[in-house]
């Protein structure tokens, strides 16, 4: 009987020092009065392949900002920052490897009527 305890007491010091089941990520909150965000930060992104138009790739969040270079569609990118609210958009500063160098700099989510990028995998 002793032992029985004992060794109860061992699980339950166990099952308490180890960490909780991972929580599956949620899309990060967005700008109020845009598109809701997608996006998911330090998680990964794809420029959406329903537009083949690529996504401009900009210096700081914000139309006006330098133009950086752009991310064709389907290309995965990994999400470091954001969401930085401007009137028309929400952006995210991320990174991705085009045609073997790495880019970073912000990225508008789309716009009013649809969106430029995806979670990726989708459907997570």
């Amino acid at each position: 009987m002793r032992r029985a305890c004992g060794l109860l007491i061992l699980l339950l010091a166990l099952a308490a020092a180890l960490p909780l089941a991972a929580q599956p990520a949620s899309p990060t909150p967005g700008c109020p009065e845009l598109l809701p965000t997608r996006l998911i930060l330090h998680e990964r992104g794809r420029v959406s392949r329903s537009d083949p138009a690529p996504v401009n790739v900009r210096a700081e969040p914000g139309t006006s900002a330098g133009l950086i270079g752009q991310i064709p569609a389907g290309i995965v990118f990994y999400v470091l920052e954001g969401p930085d609210c401007t009137q028309r958009y929400t952006w995210y500063r991320v990174k991705a490897v085009v045609e073997g160098s790495g880019l970073s700099g912000w990225i508008a989510e789309g716009d009013a009527g649809a969106y430029f990028v995806e979670r990726f995998p989708p459907g997570l």
